[in-house]
């Protein structure tokens, strides 16, 4: 076995590769049901379902699904908020044979039929808040809608439930309580690794949509890795906050805990204070978020009142997550933060900080049976001791692209006769094997020749006291080709205080100093998001080309 750089830094009690059971993803939660069926699988708002009851949902589910027809590998769309419904349609799916395909809770109509075309979907699972634009592909494609509401879920709610999940919104197509009535008979389906099992979408530099194809080995793998780099086992309670429907909170927050047979306590949208709560009365042993989360979450007042002494692991992944942040997290928590790295392309994580040796603004190290490396952004070849692309290679990459052959060549690369794949991240290692992300390829802004890599001037922005939230870009500019611009929040002592743009471009300069510092100051009072919670850098980016063109 090749002697990696970064085992020298490996967690002491746990081996470097996983063996991975012949495992399909329904799989994975009936032998959780059936080992732990008396323990809370999910608790929802106060509302304890056992893995007992929503094995038996899932069943029901299962059996409506292949009574409509669906066959092995046709696919089924779910379009949900993180809820119960969204496990049991996700398991049930998997159970009938037919291939999962994730759809964000914020597609515009446009987007929604054209994954609907090249998926060719059979059906799509969603609730009544989101079913506008499943009904109108319903009317314009044929296509069968069940529809469930939030609120069946809630029971006598102890911690605070959004209003939104209370309201009435009208339910369209197969209600959820008629597909889950009790149905009998059996499926059979295949145990094997390499089935389609399910396709997760990324947009590329273009905002063109991209679906990414993965077999039941890839999720299982992910899932697995997840658990096992945790310690997460079957007392385990995780706060199931970020985004579902995205990998970093698909494996984490809710495969890895299902693997384990813990309990997924859900946040179906983020709130602070119902997060706080949940940690407390629940007694939340894992999470793992998002920045704004956190940033929301370290804002609230009187924290050092709250009782934390539950917590046993904090993570971030997703996006980056800036020092600051990541240091008062482990203040309040007194534990290590542990920030992560995936992309969907491999189902979620491919790196992750060792708890006992975390680095902060870090990726961490390559998961198990992982190897990465760096190469050269002009020649394609391994460099070391340099900055350059990351590429990886490992058991959760996915397929391929669905039906975009090139853009699937392109995304790998071959080094020493093994595919590696090409995260479009620059990057390097450092001595004990660590990675560190500087910025995204297609984000470096290009000043006057010099490179200048936003992500890193984020987060040496966020040391300033009065600032929140930033996002930097690059704006068109005559002189020096493009200029380094930062869009900011302030926090209340700023805007108290009335600070001037002036002020803080003054201070960026002494900070940070040299040609990186932020030339351009633009306050605002919210950044754009993505659905899965990160700022939608590309979004600002797209502005600042507009407006000057």
């Amino acid at each position: 076995m090749e002697m990696y750089k970064w085992f020298k830094i490996w967690p002491n009690y746990l081996p470097y590769t996983i063996d991975y059971p012949e495992l399909n993803i329904s799989k994975m939660l009936e032998i959780s049901s059936s080992l732990y069926s008396y323990r809370d699988a999910v608790i929802y708002y106060g509302n304890r379902i056992k893995y007992r009851d929503i094995g038996r949902e899932i069943k029901n589910l299962s059996l409506f699904i292949k009574s409509k027809g669906i066959k092995k590998e046709d696919r089924v769309g779910i379009m949900m908020q993180n809820s119960p419904q969204f496990i049991i349609s996700f398991f049930a799916i998997a159970r009938s044979g037919a291939t999962i395909v994730l759809m964000s809770p914020a597609l515009d109509y446009n987007t929604a039929s054209y994954i609907l075309k090249e998926t060719n979907l059979k059906m799509i699972i969603t609730t009544s808040e989101l079913s506008k634009i499943p009904e109108k592909l319903h009317e314009e494609f044929s296509i069968p809608v069940v529809c469930g509401s939030l609120s069946d879920y809630i029971r006598d709610p102890d911690i605070p439930v959004p209003e939104f999940i209370r309201s009435e919104n009208p339910v369209v197509g197969i209600p959820w309580k008629e597909a889950l009535k009790q149905r009998e008979g059996e499926i059979e389906y295949s145990l094997k690794m390499e089935d389609e099992a399910l396709i997760a979408y990324t947009s590329g530099t273009t905002g063109i949509p991209r679906g990414c194809v993965h077999t039941n080995r890839s999720v299982i793998a992910n899932s697995i890795g997840a658990s096992v780099w945790r310690r997460l086992t079957s007392s385990a309670n995780e706060l199931g906050a970020a985004p579902f429907f995205h990998v970093t909170g698909l494996a984490f927050s809710m495969l890895s805990p299902i693997y384990s047979g813990a309990t997924v306590t859900i946040l179906t949208r983020w709130n602070s204070e119902a997060a706080i709560q949940a940690i407390e009365k629940y007694k939340i042993t894992h999470f793992v978020s998002v920045a704004p989360m956190i940033v929301d979450l370290l804002n609230q007042k009187e924290l050092e009142k709250r009782d934390f002494s539950s917590m046993r692991f904090i993570g971030g992944g997703g996006a980056a997550m800036p020092k600051v942040l990541a240091e008062r997290m482990e203040e309040l928590f007194h534990i290590p933060f542990v920030e992560g790295y995936g992309m969907t392309e491999a189902m979620g994580q491919t790196h992750i900080n060792p708890p006992e040796h975390r680095k902060l603004q870090c990726i961490g190290i390559p998961q198990f049976g992982y190897d990465a490396k760096i190469i050269s952004t002009e020649t394609g070849k391994v460099v070391k001791d340099e900055t350059g692309e990351i590429v990886v290679s490992g058991p959760s990459l996915f397929k391929g692209y669905l039906n975009k052959p090139e853009d699937t060549e392109k995304a790998f690369v071959t080094i020493n006769g093994r595919k590696f794949l090409r995260t479009g991240d620059i990057g390097y290692m450092d001595e004990d094997g660590s990675f560190f992300v500087v910025d995204r390829v297609k984000r470096m802004i290009n000043r006057a020749g010099f490179k200048v890599w936003p992500a890193e001037i984020d987060s040496l922005m966020l040391r300033h006291p009065d600032i929140l939230e930033v996002c930097t870009v690059g704006t068109p500019d005559p002189r020096v080709g493009e200029e380094v611009k930062a869009y900011i929040v302030l926090k209340n002592s700023g805007k108290d205080r009335n600070i001037k743009e002036m002020e803080i471009i003054a201070w960026a300069k002494e900070n940070i100093g040299g040609y990186k510092y932020p030339h351009i100051i633009e306050y605002t009072d919210i950044l754009p998001k993505t659905a899965s919670g990160k700022v939608d850098w590309k979004k600002l980016q797209d502005k600042e080309r507009k407006t000057l063109t």
